[in-house]
This record gives C-alpha cells, sequence and structure tokens, in this order.
C-alpha cells in the first residue's frame, strides 16, 4: 500500500490546529482588519491535499469577468465542497474531501474566524449578528486571471483562504491589500503565496484587495476559500456544471 492509502486523517487535529493559528495570528488593522498565517496545516496533511486536489474535470467554469479573456477562454475554475460536488469524486479521494470539507465547515473553526473579527462584524452588524454558513471552495486559476481591487460583496461575512502551491515559485501570486487613496488605490501590502500559508480577513467597506494578473507562463494556481456567507445567501456560479 502506498503512503497515500495509508495515511489516517485526525479530523479533531487539525481543527484545533487551524483555530489555534487564527488565535494566535497578529491582526494587521491596514486597510481593514486581516492576519497572515504560515504552516497552517500538519505537513503530512499538506502533502496529502497535494496529491489529492480534484481533478480538473471536476471543477466549474467560474462565470466573471475578471476570469474572462478577450478571446472567451475562462481563466477561473471553482469546486465547493458540498454534498452535490463531492459526489464528482471517485473512491479514496471522495473520502479524503469529504472529510476535508467537514472540517473546512465546522462551526469551530467558523467560530474562531468570526471571533477573531468580532468587533468589525459587530460594528458592521450590530449586537445580533446574523445565522451564517461557511462554504468551503477551492480555486483553480490561470494564465490571464487576476482579480481587480474590490471589498467583497456584503453577502460575505469573513474568509480564510489557504494557498495550495507545489513550491515557492508562485510568492508573487497572493492577494494585495489597498487603500483608498484619492480617486485611486494605494498598495499596502502582499501576501506571500506560499505553500501552506493562508489569510483571512473580515469585509467591511473598506476591505479592498485584489489580486495581480498571471503572467502567460505561469503554472495553474491552486487555492481553497472557507467563506463565511450570511446564510441562505451564498455565491450560486450561474454557469453551473458541465461534465468533461
Amino acid at each position: 500500500m502506498t503512503e497515500a492509502q495509508t495515511y489516517q486523517l485526525d479530523a479533531a487535529q487539525t481543527v484545533s490546529r487551524l483555530v489555534e493559528k487564527i488565535r494566535a495570528a497578529h491582526i494587521d488593522p491596514a486597510p481593514s482588519e486581516n492576519i497572515y498565517m504560515e504552516d497552517l496545516l500538519e505537513p503530512r496533511l499538506y502533502s496529502e491535499i497535494q496529491k489529492r486536489l480534484p481533478p480538473k474535470e471536476a471543477y466549474e467554469i467560474l462565470n466573471h469577468a475578471d476570469a474572462r479573456l478577450p478571446d472567451g477562454r475562462y481563466t477561473r475554475l471553482m469546486l465547493d465542497l458540498t454534498e452535490a460536488t463531492l459526489k464528482r469524486l471517485e473512491g479514496a479521494d471522495r473520502v479524503f474531501w469529504t472529510e476535508m470539507a467537514r472540517i473546512f465547515s465546522s462551526d469551530a473553526l467558523k467560530d474562531a474566524i468570526l471571533e477573531k473579527f468580532r468587533s468589525r462584524i459587530h460594528a458592521r452588524f450590530g449586537e445580533e449578528i446574523p445565522e451564517t454558513e461557511a462554504i468551503p471552495i477551492f480555486y483553480k486559476d490561470f494564465p490571464g486571471y487576476f482579480i481587480r481591487i474590490h471589498q467583497d460583496h456584503p453577502i460575505k461575512v469573513a474568509t480564510l483562504q489557504i494557498y495550495l502551491p507545489r513550491d515557492e515559485s508562485q510568492t508573487h501570486l497572493g492577494t494585495c491589500f489597498y487603500r483608498k487613496d484619492g480617486d485611486g488605490f494605494a498598495r499596502l501590502k502582499r501576501n506571500a503565496f506560499k505553500p501552506n500559508s493562508g489569510y483571512a480577513f473580515v469585509r467591511t467597506d473598506n476591505s479592498w484587495h485584489g489580486v495581480d494578473p498571471m503572467g502567460p507562463d505561469e503554472d495553474e494556481r491552486n487555492s481553497v476559500a472557507i467563506t463565511i456567507y450570511v446564510k441562505g445567501s451564498q455565491y450560486k456560479n450561474t454557469l453551473g456544471y458541465q461534465k468533461r
């Protein structure tokens, strides 16, 4: 049996590690509260994730203006880890990602993110925070992709995004944060797109962020985002899934 076949996922330990990383992270208040973390997952688990990244055929085309080139080609694919989409995976991969979906959408992880940014979330919603739901979504990006500077849609409360590169050759592809500066924006920083790293931020009117365009010779850019939505309003991809 191979190492991949014999790997045993400890869900409780994985959730606990993620929660502790979030709790220990330093909050950068600019432009709005955000954190950056390294060594998020146990190294063997990160290696297992690399081996079991869902095949391209399981993803959907993301219908978004930033993900479409002038010639009509799409540059971003997405795969939300839900009961319906997990059926696209087979055998041990489906078992593994079903358990990882439970980890990524767990109340303990969601609550750790909400608690980290509690003051900002209360400032937005008041004393009564609406019911929320965490949805893990894989993204696979290709040359030409970029994300223009934006705040995120108001249906989002907060996001934890885990970067999934194979090595450190894509450190320049991390998320950038900006401050509104007159009629434009001033870049404050760019997160390093390093293996097993990630960041989280709370959605506010000042949570300006984006990603620079991927060059023509870049390898695919992989990540998973655990997005906390106001329950019942999570993003729906209008193109839907087409088996390829």
